[in-house]
């Protein structure tokens, strides 16, 4: 006999189908989904997975008459494929929708899931805040969604740290219909220890995170992607204009972007590669692609960009870099053009190539702003005699202003053969560049020897490691040991604590002002937990007093 519900809760937005099942079980007094779904063999299989829930056709009708939810509408708003949907192929999609309205057997092989070590790292998580929220303004706690995102650890809503459930206790009791606000939940949660710099950089993915699921978006064209993505890092430097990768400054600009996020969690797993080579999910996103790929990959990328989410999941072309180092370059190229161009003119379709040619970019990239191929882009060029000259006139001249711009910012700081584009202004620009460097603008700024160097970076290092110290000391909740690493972490300048203290006296001499021996970190911790347990009524013991400050007590 097939089950039938003679009621159901209204779903709310960006919760779990978990939750709703939950809910629902709470209302029927029960706190297991055999109990609640008596005689229905699949409930197991949509109820306790949070991710890709399975049997949604049996789910939907055993639901009462009326009810709104159908399977689309569940798979839309209740689970995570919205999130993974705009980086599968559409076959992939439709594929997903129909096991997870069936048994869903092979799922997560299909999706690619369990091939990335990614999923695997992520952890069930929660807000207080918007537990909080949610019990103020709808009477009861749920599992948002958004939460359960890889790579998300701050809540996207309010900005704040979230806590990670105990996988151990979740997973001996996953047969149980658990809210976010149960004792037992809390009792199982640790707040994520995230050091403040990284707040910023994670609260940006979790906003990312959010846009794709909430995007609606499906099957993104992969060469598009790939296009926008491409785009902006041409305009960064870290590849040419005929799209060749920049390895090593794309290596360095990654290992800038992961220096602000955490050493755990996702982040380990995508940030871990070798110095001076930039991460291969990087290099595959950026060239031809073959397969599909991790959400969490093109959302940390694009931010490592600066590429909005926007653009990404709506295929906007990136506005086009103007770079003008010498204004009459432009007048030449079109009248050397003019020169070669027919008497009549050019037609409507050779006028906007060329347009774009003069500018400097590329047939992929007229392609594309144009909607036309590429065949037809170097057609039009063709047709105009002595076209190709000026068009790969144009291409240089863009390129050499780029050089000669990263140079100059380079110079300010660094030795000549150190720069960005020293080599190819040595084979393509050589005056220049002896100019450059023999006889220095008044206009730069000097470079500063390395006594001086030091001397200007001990000073300023000293009055940020005071002021880090002591929002260290402010923070609220369990206190951190205020300790060299942790300052040195928290600045982003560990390296240099460890290798170059001796050059930095009044740095060094701030550090032993500020930091604390461990006995004084024990004593700060104990009396915060007995603070801790005065204020929740617990009897204070020593037992208690370790256990909560997370201290080993000394035998």
């Amino acid at each position: 006999m097939q089950l039938k519900l003679h009621f159901f809760p209204a779903a709310f937005p960006d919760e779990t189908l978990h939750s709703v099942i939950s809910r629902y079980a709470r209302l029927c007094g029960v706190r297991n989904c055999q109990a609640a779904f008596a005689g229905l063999k699949s409930a197991a299989a949509f109820s306790q997975n949070v991710a890709f829930p399975s049997h949604l056709g049996d789910f939907v009708d055993a639901l009462p008459s009326g009810t709104e939810l159908s399977v689309a509408e569940v798979l839309m708003r209740h689970t995570l494929l919205p999130y993974y949907a705009p980086f599968l192929r559409m076959s992939q999609v439709e594929q997903a929708r129909t096991l997870m309205t069936a048994d869903g057997k092979g799922l997560m092989l299909k999706l690619g899931v369990n091939a990335s070590r990614i999923g695997f790292a992520s952890r069930v998580r929660l807000c207080p805040e918007c537990i909080a929220q949610d019990q103020a303004q709808r009477g009861v706690a749920y599992w948002h969604r958004v939460h359960m995102l890889p790579g998300v650890l701050v809540c996207p809503h309010h900005g704040t740290s979230l806590r990670i459930l105990d996988p151990r206790w979740l997973s001996r009791s996953s047969r149980q219909l658990n809210l976010p606000s149960d004792e037992n939940v809390q009792a199982h949660t640790v707040h994520l220890d995230t050091p403040l710099r990284c707040m910023p950089p994670l609260h940006e993915i979790a906003l990312r995170s959010l846009q794709v699921l909430e995007s609606e978006v499906t099957a993104l064209s992969a060469e598009a992607v790939r296009y926008t993505l491409l785009q902006r890092a041409t305009q960064l430097n870290l590849a040419s204009d005929n799209h060749r990768l920049h390895l090593h400054m794309l290596a360095q600009h990654m290992a800038d972007f992961f220096a602000t996020l955490p050493r755990e969690w996702e982040f380990s797993i995508l940030g871990d590669v070798r110095a001076g080579t930039p991460a291969s999910w990087v290099t595959k996103l950026l060239r031809t692609p073959i397969t599909s790929h991790h959400p969490l990959k093109y959302i940390l990328l694009a931010g490592a960009l600066g590429v909005e989410m926007v653009s990404l999941l709506h295929g906007q072309c990136p506005v086009k870099q103007a770079v003008a180092c010498d204004p009459k370059a432009h007048i030449r190229l079109h009248a050397r053009l003019s020169q070669v161009m027919p008497g009549e003119g050019l037609d409507c379709s050779s006028a906007a190539v060329w347009e774009h040619a003069l500018e400097g970019a590329d047939a992929k990239k007229i392609a594309v702003v144009l909607g036309v191929s590429s065949a037809y882009v170097y057609r039009h060029i063709r047709n105009v005699p002595g076209g190709q000259d000026a068009w790969r006139e144009a291409r240089f001249h863009i390129e050499l202003c780029a050089r000669r711009a990263a140079f100059e910012a380079d110079y300010r700081l660094y030795k000549a053969h150190a720069c960005r584009g020293y080599a190819w202004l040595y084979r393509h620009d050589r005056q220049w560049l002896s100019e450059s460097t023999a006889n220095p603008s008044p206009h730069r700024t000097p470079r500063l020897n390395s006594a001086e160097m030091f001397a200007a970076l001990d000073a300023r290092l000293s009055g940020e490691v005071r002021q880090c110290a002591d929002t260290l000391y402010a923070l609220a909740g369990k206190p951190v040991r205020i300790s060299r690493t942790r300052i040195g972490r928290e600045l982003h300048v560990l390296s240099r604590f460890e290798k170059q203290l001796c050059k930095l006296p009044l740095c060094a001499a701030m550090l032993e002002k500020v930091c604390e021996p461990i006995e004084g970190f024990h004593d700060r911790r104990l009396q915060w937990a007995r603070r801790q347990l005065f204020s929740e009524g617990m009897p204070i013991s020593r037992s208690s007093l370790y256990r909560v400050a997370s201290i080993r007590p000394l035998l």
